[in-house]
């Protein structure tokens, strides 16, 4: 099988309502990672725990891991030491202080494909015209429907249903994982969940069909999120395998 052709491009936006960006991104198809993170924690903080997740990864070598079942490895790790730290950082402050970060990390490896996640940010696969989720967000509402056998529409209307379960820096910090291989043609999306609050996944399926390349593409879906008026922060990646 010949070497995939990969080309990605990447959007990190404040949106409409907020003052300040608390999303980070990375984008290096040279060798094969990308990710997004969406801090909390408020102004400042949330900046700091998205950076640092960022940073963790980019001062990760991944060239020594032969297999991406390695790559994951090695990124579970660092970002276990990175909400440590995170964790260290808020007890500075106050027992009830939060420091942190949703992530998702997709890496690939000639046809191989790994994407590591905690939180709520997700990663989308578009095949032969079919969008997928290939992450499920770490919510109270799907804890519910996944342990306890809720309905999505009783699980939708419990207390707290968007609250995160899981996230790096968070005192619970319990990451999927989950490993496939690439057809030449995907095409991948990675973002936070300022993108799909407004844009239902059946227009975003829409978008990766219709738009040719990955740029165009990422483009109309933060237009699309900025149209209608995005509340939060919203970073894109799209990701081309051909």
């Amino acid at each position: 099988m010949k070497p995939l052709k990969i080309q990605s491009y990447e959007l990190c936006h404040t949106g409409m309502v907020r003052d300040h960006n608390e999303d980070a991104v990375v984008s290096l198809p040279g060798q094969g990672l990308w990710a997004v993170a969406d801090g909390m924690g408020g102004h400042a903080r949330g900046d700091y725990a998205s950076q640092a997740v960022i940073s963790s990864l980019l001062d990760m070598t991944l060239a020594h891991e032969a297999h991406v079942d390695g790559q994951l490895n090695s990124i579970h790790r660092v970002l276990e030491q990175t909400s440590q730290h995170l964790i260290s950082k808020a007890q500075e402050i106050s027992e009830q202080t939060i420091i942190g970060s949703t992530v998702v990390v997709m890496v690939i490896d000639g046809n191989n494909l790994g994407i590591f996640w905690a939180g709520d940010s997700r990663a989308y696969r578009l095949r032969e015209g079919q969008l997928t989720q290939l992450t499920t967000d770490h919510t109270v509402a799907n804890e519910l429907i996944r342990a306890q056998g809720f309905s999505l529409e009783n699980a939708r209307s419990a207390q707290d249903a968007e609250a995160l379960t899981t996230a790096v820096g968070a005192s619970v910090f319990t990451p999927e994982r989950r490993e496939d291989k690439i057809q030449p043609g995907d095409r991948f999306c990675l973002c936070s969940d300022g993108l799909n609050k407004v844009v239902p996944d059946w227009e975003i399926e829409s978008v990766l069909n219709r738009q040719q390349g990955p740029q165009p593409a990422a483009q109309q879906l933060l237009d699309l999120s900025l149209n209608r008026q995005a509340t939060d922060n919203v970073s894109i990646i799209v990701i081309d395998c051909k």
